[in-house]
Formats: C-alpha cells, sequence, structure tokens
C-alpha cells in the first residue's frame, strides 16, 4: 500500500498562482494575502463559514445563499495538487483545514462542482454522535461534499489495498500490508479497539422505517478495507454506510474483516508465519472489544469465507473458540467470565 501524505499548505495561495497550473509549488509563499474580500487565512475562513451554516436553521435561505457564493468562490483555492489527500473509485479528496475537507465527485473540477441551482443540504444528525464515523458529509452542495477531517497529521495508515478494479495487489502493497500496517494494528491499545467496537454497537441501534414499515440498518463496506484507517490510534470509518434488512448487521466479523481478513475488495490476506503474533494479537483484541460492546458474535452470510480465512492465517482452532464464547452467551455468563475465558485461551 502506498504511503497517503497531507499538505500542511492551509491553501495558503494567492490568486496567480492558483490561475497559473504550470506554476511550481516549490515557490507557494506562507500567509500571501489573497486580492478581495478574504483574508489571509481562507482555511480558517471556511471552518468559520461551514461552522456558521451548521449552526443555522436548514431553512435560513440567507445562510445558505451566502455559503454557496463563498464554496463556489473558493474551490479553485481548495482543489489543488497541493491539497489533495486521497481518491477513491467516485471522488477525490481535498484538505480544508485540520477540521474539514472537501469531496468531490470524479470528474468534476472547480469551475462545475458547484452550481447556482444546487441546494445546501445539511447532514443526518442520527450519526453526528459516532466519533468513530467520518464518511458521513456535514453539508452536501452539488457535486461537492464537505466532511469532517479524519486524518489532521499524518499519522494514519488505510487498512487493507485500495480498489484496483480486477487487477490484485502489488508487491510493494502487499509488504507495506505485512511490514507497516499490520504490526501497527496490533500495536494499537485495547482501548482503540473498545471504542471502534462501541462505536458500531451504537451504530446498530439506528435504523430507518422505509414505505412498507420495514427497516433499513447501516454498516461500514468492509468489504473495501480501505474504508476504514487508523488515524492518531483510533479506527475511523471515512466512507458512506451501506444499508441492508438484516438486523444488528455489525458483528465481530465486522472488526475482523477489514483490520485482520481483507487484503482488498479483491482478495483475502495470505498466511505469513513471522504476522502469527501480531495477527492473533489483533484476534483477541477484537474478540475483547466485541464481548465489552456485546456485539454480535455470528458470522454474516455475506462473507461466508471468513471463517475458512481466519483459520488459515491465524492456524488456530479459533472458529470452534468463537463457537465456545456464544455458548458461554447463551448460557448467561457475565462479561467479566466471557473476557477470562478469552485471556485463558488467547494467552
Amino acid at each position: 500500500m502506498n504511503n497517503i501524505s497531507i499538505s500542511t499548505n492551509n491553501f495558503q495561495l494567492n490568486n496567480n498562482l492558483i490561475s497559473n497550473r504550470n506554476h511550481s509549488s516549490n515557490n507557494i509563499k506562507q500567509n500571501v494575502s489573497f486580492k478581495g474580500k478574504y483574508p489571509k487565512d481562507i482555511s480558517k475562513f471556511l471552518d468559520e463559514n461551514i461552522d456558521s451554516v451548521l449552526h443555522s436553521n436548514t431553512l435560513n435561505l440567507s445562510s445558505r445563499i451566502k455559503f454557496h457564493k463563498v464554496i463556489n468562490e473558493l474551490l479553485p483555492n481548495i482543489l489543488t495538487p497541493e491539497n489533495f489527500l486521497n481518491k477513491g473509485r467516485e471522488s477525490k479528496v481535498y484538505k480544508i483545514s485540520d477540521k474539514y475537507v472537501a469531496k468531490v465527485k470524479r470528474g468534476f473540477y472547480a469551475k462545475d462542482a458547484v452550481k447556482f441551482y444546487n441546494m445546501t443540504h445539511l447532514p443526518d444528525k442520527r450519526f453526528s454522535s459516532l466519533d468513530f464515523y467520518y464518511g458521513e458529509p456535514v453539508i452536501r452542495l452539488g457535486n461537492t461534499e464537505i466532511l469532517k477531517n479524519a486524518t489532521p497529521t499524518n499519522d494514519f495508515i488505510c487498512c487493507g489495498t485500495s480498489y484496483r478494479g480486477a487487477h490484485s495487489a502489488t508487491l510493494d502493497e502487499i509488504q507495506n500490508y505485512e511490514n507497516i500496517f499490520v504490526p501497527k494494528c496490533a500495536a494499537l491499545p485495547q482501548e482503540s479497539y473498545d471504542k471502534f467496537a462501541k462505536g458500531l454497537a451504537e451504530l446498530n441501534k439506528i435504523s430507518t422505517r422505509k414505505m412498507n414499515l420495514s427497516k433499513v440498518y447501516y454498516t461500514p463496506d468492509i468489504i473495501n478495507p480501505n474504508n476504514i484507517l487508523i488515524s492518531d490510534n483510533d479506527f475511523k470509518i471515512v466512507d458512506k454506510l451501506d444499508k441492508t434488512n438484516q438486523k444488528e448487521p455489525n458483528t465481530l466479523f465486522t472488526m475482523l474483516e477489514p483490520l485482520l481478513l481483507r487484503l482488498s475488495p479483491e482478495s483475502y490476506a495470505r498466511f505469513n508465519e513471522k504476522l502469527l503474533q501480531p495477527r492473533n494479537e489483533i484476534f483477541k483484541k477484537c474478540l475483547i472489544a466485541s464481548e465489552k460492546a456485546q456485539l454480535p458474535i455470528e458470522n454474516s452470510l455475506k462473507y461466508e469465507f471468513s471463517d475458512y480465512y481466519l483459520g488459515d492465517i491465524l492456524r488456530n482452532n479459533n472458529v470452534s473458540f468463537i463457537e465456545s464464547l456464544k455458548s458461554s452467551r447463551n448460557n448467561g455468563d457475565s462479561v467479566n467470565v466471557r473476557l477470562d475465558l478469552i485471556n485463558k485461551v488467547l494467552p
């Protein structure tokens, strides 16, 4: 997996540099004044405008029109190579500040990412309490979305490797996954896993009732492990959630798939003798966290091969141990009893 670098320029560019695409980024000066009404630090200026819209009533037409104009005029200062963070199958992400990022659909640029007839949509507040979820836009405006910045520092790494279509991961990506991601994930404190599991348990409580009175539930797209990253010792979901009719869709395997099993959307991780210890550490921490959060422990049919690959990369009788934990739950054993069982079997 390729390392991702984050720009710290905070958009301190002048209009001449923006208009000259061939100008070297090495010549960008710090704190260069903008011509016109915008201040030097436009990242702070945009933060204030975004916060203002979020705190105003969604029907406040004046506030929405003002923000529409500001974001439309300043998009050229945002969508620059210096502020580029990452890209996915459908969009590219650019840094606005340590607080927010701009996500623009692929194929759209500053001149057409926001149209005059676009409406400003505010977020679904049900997801705002989920500290680990960064995939829900705080503002939608045409082909541009404003999201919370999940990676304000350079200390982050994505789970697995990115989507490559029909192509499998490259040798460099596999080596980075095995030499960097797996050890880093294993070294995270138990508290990091506990927060992730708690967030998934909270997500299980959120649902939407459809017209036919059936309910829709939400879960991260864990087939693509890149949707989850490690930033500042926390697991963070950085893409939109999948919808399902399955009640309590987030289980132990919602943690195991991206953190332990998936190399990429197209393939599972391979066995490596040198990774037995850190992988078993990840497995144990996931088990402890899921028990504390009372996550369902059953595997979903959507990931029917997970049990096989779990046994392959860990080389132990983990499947039967999960069944033992399930029996312990069904027998009414307390969380402490189940945690003691984990620590006894997986020292």
